[in-house]
C-alpha cells in the first residue's frame, strides 16, 4: 500500500504550503495477505488552501526546512506546492477531498484554528488520523492526536509557578483577540482567595506603550504575559523603553519558546524573566544532528536551543507516523475508494489513530503521550529563568508536578544553614550619595554606625536573610585598569587580592569589570542622563491661537467645509421641496427659485462655523438632516477650540536649547562633561559612534571633567553646562534642585551589582537574597526612602507637564465620522426624494422613467443658476385648476399608478411559482407566455 502523511502549513502572508510525504521504501498487502515489496514510489501533488485568519503565524520557510531534514531522516520524499491566498473555504473542501481520494493514511496540519476544525470535521468523516502542532481544543471521538501541550497543562504550571514565587498581585499581559484559555486558572485566583489581585491589560496594535507605562504607573511589578511568541520581542523591547524591565520587576511568560530568542540585551538589566520550554537539550545528540541538518537546509542558521516548539513538534509529527506504520504495515490495507461525496471511510483509520495514541513514542519534545480524546498528556516543561549569566534552568514541571532544581527561587527554598551564617565579611562602600553617607550626628559614632545611604540599608536586609555579618570600609575610588601595566587599582584591586569579600555602591556592571570580579544579579537598572538648568519661559508665539489644533485638523476642515458645501448645493438642487415659487402671490409660477446657490451653502456652513448662524433655513428632509449634523459637528470643534484655547494663551513654554545629543553635539554655546572616572566617561570613551567619540575628545580637550557628581551639580546650577550622569543620581539630585532637569530620554543601559572575587561561593547565596529582596519590593522601598524622603528628598514635589498637548485628529475623529454618517444619510434622503419626484412627473406628462431622470440629473450637476423653469403639458391639467389642486390630482394618480403595479406585480410572482399561465384580475386577464 502506498503509506502517505500530509503537511499543511500555512505562511506568514496567508498562503499555504502543503507537503506529500511517502515512503520510500513502500510495501502493499494483497488480498491473500502476501507483501509485494516496491522499491520507491512517485510523489504526488495535491492542492490545499487555508482560508482561516492569522492562524499560523511562524515562518513558514523554517518550517518547510523542518519537514525536509525530518522526511530525510526518516526515509521520506516531499514534494511542495504553494498556494495562492485568494482561495476559498469551498476549495479547501473540495481539495481535501481530493487528497482523501488519492489514497493518503494521514494529516499533519500546523494551521490551527478554524482551519484545523474545518479539516478535523473532514477526517471524522473519512476516519483519517489528523495530527496537529497548533493548540487546539479538540473534541470528542475526533480523529486527531493534538501534539501541543493542552491549555489544561498550561493552566496548572502556571498556577503553580505564581504559588512557587509567592505573588499576591500581579498582572496578566494578552494580546487583543487573543484567548487566555491557558492562563484562565489565573484569573480565577482572585474570585476564591481574597488575598490575590489579579488585574488584565490588553496590548492592542503594534504599539503597547500606553499600555505599559499604565502598567507601570499601576505600581504592580509581577507580570504573566499571554501572547504568540512573535509578539514577545516587541512586548520586551517596548517595556524596556518605558522602564518596565527593571530589577524590581518578574515576569512569567507562558509562551514555550521564550528561550529561543537573542535575550542578551535584557541579561544585565536585573528583571526576573522565568519561561517554559518542551525540548531536554542538555543531552540530546539526535537533536543537535537535526539541528545541524536544519541549517543545512535553511538559510537563517540557529543553534539547537534556539529551535521553535513547532519546528520540533513537526519533527515529532513525522515520527509519530512513521513509527505507527512501521509497526502496523502487516495489518493495514490500502484506503481505497475514500469519498466525501458518498461519505466512505477507511476501515483501519481507527486502527492506526488508537496505535499512535496507545502506543509511547520518544521524540525531541520528550515522551508523547495522549489520553482518549487525542490530548496530548504527561508534559513536561523545563523552567528556565534568565540571568547575568545567561538562560539557566532552575527546575521541571512533570505528572503535574513543579520541581525546583536549585535552592534560589522563592522564601522556602533557602538552605537553613549556608556557608554565609554567623560569618563576618569586609565590605567596601563609597560616600556617593544616596547610596553611601557619612551620619550626620552630634555624637561621635563609632563601626557600622558610622555610615548610611541605600546601599547600607541593603547591605543590612541582606545580613537579615542570610545570617553574616559584615564591616564597613571606604574606598573611593572603584577601580580602573592601567593601559601600561594592565593593573587594577581600588575595589577591584581589593577584590582580587582578597584585601575585601564585597564591594557595594553605584558600582556599574561592565564587561571589562567582569574580567577581572564577579558582580551578583542586578539590584539597579539604570542609564545615562543629561542634566541641565531649567531654561527661563518663553511667552506664548504671536499664532498660537492657531496650536489649537494640528495641521491636519485644520487642513480637514477646510476641505470638509468646501465638500459639505458642495453636498448642500447637489442636495438642494435635487430636492423637489427646495424648489419654491419665488412670487407667492402667482399660483401658477413659470419659475421656481432655489435657495441653496454656492455663496448661500458655503454662508451657511461659515456662519455656523462662528456661531452666528445665516438667513438661510433649508426645507426639504435631505438638507434640513445635514445641516443638524453639521450644526452638531461645528458645536464640538468650537467646544473643544475654546475649551483649550486659554492654555495656548497664557502657559508659558520652557524652550531648551537642545533636545538630543546630536543637538548638544552641534551647538557651540554649552559646555557639557560627565565624571573623570567611571562607567559614564568609559561610555563615551569607547564607542564606535563617531557623535559620542567626538564628544568625548571634546570633554577632555576642553577640561569639561569633573571629578564628583556634586561638583557637576553645581556647575549645571551656575554655568551654561550640561553633565551627564547615570539616570538614578539624576533622579536623586533632581528631587533635591528645584531648577535641574532632566534632556531627553535616557540613552545606554546598565545596571549595578554588589563586586566579588572572582568564583566567590558565595554569589549564588547574595543572588538569592537579591531575588528575594526585588520580589518582595524592599528594593524598591528602599529607593523610595533614599530618593523622594531623606536627605531633602521631595522638596521639588511633582512638576508637571505644563505644556497642552494638540488636539490632533485622533481626539477629533469622532466627530467627523458623525458628520460623514449624517451626510451619507442626508445624501440618501435626497436621492430618494429625487427619484420619487421624477416618478410623479412621469405619471403626470406622460413620459419614461429614463427620459426624466436623465433632464432632472443634467440640470442638477450643471450646478448653475438657482431659477428652474416649470414643465408645462396640455393634459397635465385643466386650466381652470388651481396649482395645489393640480398637484393633489396628480399625487393621487401616482398612488393609483402604484396600487395598479403592486398587486399584478404579486400575482405575477404566484403565477410563476404555481407554474400556472393566466389568472383573472377584475374584468381583466393576466396571461404569462414562455
Amino acid at each position: 500500500m502506498s503509506n502517505t502523511a500530509w503537511a499543511i502549513v500555512e505562511l506568514v502572508d496567508l498562503q499555504a504550503v502543503y507537503w506529500q510525504l511517502t515512503f520510500v521504501n513502500d510495501f502493499v498487502v494483497s488480498h491473500e495477505g502476501e507483501i509485494v515489496s516496491q522499491s520507491s514510489r512517485q510523489c504526488s501533488t495535491a492542492i490545499v488552501l487555508n482560508t482561516c485568519r492569522g492562524i499560523f503565524y511562524t515562518d513558514s520557510e523554517e518550517l518547510k526546512a523542518a519537514l525536509s531534514v525530518s522526511a530525510k531522516l526518516y526515509k521520506f520524499e516531499v514534494s511542495i506546492k504553494e498556494i495562492a491566498r485568494n482561495g476559498t473555504i469551498l476549495e479547501l473542501n473540495r481539495h481535501v477531498c481530493e487528497l482523501a481520494e488519492e489514497s493518503v493514511i494521514g494529516i499533519i496540519d500546523g494551521t490551527g484554528g478554524q482551519s484545523t476544525e474545518f479539516i478535523q470535521a473532514l477526517c471524522d468523516i473519512l476516519e483519517l488520523p489528523h495530527v496537529t502542532i497548533k493548540h487546539n481544543e479538540i473534541k470528542e471521538n475526533s480523529y486527531i492526536l493534538n501534539l501541543h501541550p493542552s491549555s489544561m497543562a498550561y493552566n496548572m504550571v502556571m498556577e503553580k509557578l505564581v504559588a512557587r514565587k509567592e505573588w499576591e498581585e500581579f498582572t496578566i499581559l494578552y494580546l487583543k483577540g487573543y484567548s487566555l484559555i491557558r492562563t484562565n486558572s489565573l484569573l480565577k485566583l482572585n474570585t476564591h482567595n481574597d488575598r490575590y489581585v489579579v488585574t488584565l491589560r490588553e496590548l492592542r496594535g503594534n504599539d503597547y506603550r500606553d499600555v505599559l507605562i499604565g502598567a507601570k504607573e499601576s505600581g504592580y511589578v509581577n507580570f504573566v504575559v499571554d501572547c504568540p511568541q512573535e509578539n514577545v520581542p516587541i512586548i520586551l523591547k517596548q517595556a524596556q523603553e518605558v522602564g518596565l524591565l527593571a530589577d524590581e520587576h518578574s515576569y512569567i511568560f507562558v509562551s514555550p519558546d521564550l528561550f529561543t530568542l537573542d535575550l542578551e540585551r535584557y541579561r544585565y538589566g536585573g528583571v526576573n524573566m522565568t519561561g517554559l520550554r518542551l525540548a531536554d537539550f542538555e543531552e540530546n545528540e539526535d537533536l543537535w544532528n537535526f539541528a545541524y541538518n536544519f541549517n543545512k537546509e535553511f538559510v537563517y542558521a540557529r543553534e539547537a536551543d534556539q529551535l521553535t516548539s513547532e519546528i520540533l513538534l513537526i519533527h515529532d509529527a513525522v515520527l509519530i507516523f512513521s513509527k505507527a506504520t512501521e509497526k502496523m504495515k502487516y495489518g493495514l490495507q490500502r484506503p481505497e475508494g475514500l469519498s466525501c461525496e458518498n461519505g466512505t471511510s477507511w476501515n483501519h483509520g481507527s486502527s492506526l489513530l488508537n496505535f499512535m495514541k496507545t502506543n509511547k513514542v520518544d521524540g525531541f519534545t520528550r515522551t508523547l503521550t495522549f489520553n482518549g480524546h487525542g490530548d496530548r498528556h504527561n508534559v513536561i516543561f523545563d523552567v528556565l529563568e534568565l540571568t547575568p549569566a545567561g538562560n539557566q534552568t532552575i527546575g521541571t514541571w512533570n505528572n503535574n508536578n513543579l520541581t525546583i532544581s536549585r535552592p534560589i527561587l522563592a522564601g522556602s527554598d533557602i538552605v537553613e544553614e549556608t556557608i554565609m551564617k554567623n560569618r563576618t565579611f569586609k565590605v567596601l562602600i563609597a560616600t556617593s550619595a544616596p547610596y553611601g553617607y557619612v551620619k550626620e550626628s552630634s555624637d561621635q559614632l563609632e563601626g557600622n554606625d558610622r555610615y548610611e545611604g541605600f546601599t547600607i540599608d541593603l547591605i543590612e536586609k541582606l545580613s537579615e536573610i542570610l545570617g553574616f555579618s559584615y564591616e564597613f570600609e571606604v574606598e573611593l575610588e572603584y577601580g580602573t585598569k592601567d593601559p601600561q601595566t594592565q593593573k587594577w587599582n581600588g575595589m577591584i584591586y581589593q577584590l582580587m587580592e582578597d584585601k575585601a569579600d564585597f564591594a557595594i555602591c553605584d558600582f556599574t556592571i561592565t564587561s571589562l569589570r567582569q574580567s577581572a570580579i564577579d558582580f551578583s544579579t542586578p539590584f539597579m537598572s539604570l542609564g545615562i542622563g543629561i542634566l541641565y538648568k531649567t531654561p527661563s519661559k518663553q511667552p506664548p508665539e504671536m499664532f498660537s491661537f492657531m496650536a489649537v489644533f494640528s495641521k491636519e485638523v485644520w487642513y480637514y476642515m477646510v476641505l470638509v467645509q468646501l465638500g459639505l458645501g458642495v453636498i448642500m448645493i447637489f442636495v438642494g438642487r435635487i430636492s423637489h421641496k427646495e424648489w419654491q415659487n419665488p412670487v407667492p402671490c402667482i399660483e401658477q409660477p413659470e419659475e421656481l427659485s432655489n435657495q441653496f446657490s454656492f455663496a448661500n451653502s458655503v454662508w451657511l456652513i461659515i456662519g455656523s462655523v462662528m456661531q452666528q448662524g445665516s438667513e438661510i433655513a433649508p426645507i426639504a428632509l435631505a438638507p434640513r438632516l445635514i445641516t443638524s449634523v453639521w450644526w452638531f459637528f461645528t458645536m464640538v470643534i468650537v467646544a473643544s477650540y475654546v475649551g483649550t484655547l486659554v492654555a495656548f494663551l497664557t502657559v508659558e513654554k520652557n524652550v531648551l536649547p537642545f533636545e538630543t545629543l546630536e543637538e548638544l553635539y552641534k551647538q557651540k554655546s554649552i559646555s557639557y562633561g560627565a565624571k573623570s572616572k567611571g562607567s559614564t566617561l568609559g561610555f563615551f570613551q569607547h564607542s564606535p559612534n563617531p557623535i559620542l567619540a567626538g564628544m568625548y575628545k571634546k570633554m577632555v580637550d576642553n577640561h569639561w571633567l569633573v571629578g564628583t557628581n556634586d561638583i557637576g551639580v553645581a556647575k549645571c546650577e551656575n554655568e551654561t553646562y550640561a553633565f551627564f550622569m547615570e539616570s538614578t543620581s539624576l533622579e536623586y539630585y533632581k528631587e533635591r534642585h528645584c531648577d535641574l532637569l532632566q534632556v531627553g530620554d535616557s540613552f545606554d543601559s546598565k545596571s549595578y551589582g554588589i563586586g566579588m572575587k572572582k568564583g566567590s561561593p558565595y554569589k549564588k547565596y547574595i543572588d538569592y537574597g537579591l531575588l528575594k529582596l526585588k520580589e518582595s519590593g524592599e528594593i524598591q522601598k528602599l529607593k523610595n526612602i533614599w530618593w523622594k524622603e531623606k536627605r531633602g528628598g521631595g522638596k521639588c514635589g511633582i512638576k508637571r507637564d505644563e505644556e497642552q498637548k494638540q488636539l490632533g485628529l485622533k481626539n477629533m475623529l469622532g466627530a467627523f465620522v458623525v458628520l460623514g454618517v449624517g451626510c451619507l444619510i442626508g445624501l440618501s434622503i435626497s436621492v430618494i426624494d429625487m427619484l420619487w419626484g421624477v416618478f410623479k412627473r412621469t405619471v403626470k406628462y406622460n413620459t419614461t422613467f429614463k427620459f426624466e431622470l436623465i433632464e432632472e440629473l443634467k440640470f442638477a450637476l450643471k450646478f448653475s443658476g438657482d431659477i428652474k423653469p416649470v414643465k408645462r403639458h396640455q393634459k397635465s391639467q385643466d386650466s381652470s385648476d388651481s396649482v395645489a389642486e393640480a398637484e393633489a390630482k396628480d399625487e393621487i394618480k401616482s398612488l393609483q399608478h402604484i396600487t395598479r403595479i403592486v398587486p399584478n406585480t404579486l400575482v405575477l410572482v404566484w403565477l410563476l411559482l404555481n407554474d400556472v399561465n393566466t389568472a383573472d384580475i377584475g374584468d381583466k386577464q393576466l396571461v404569462v407566455k414562455s
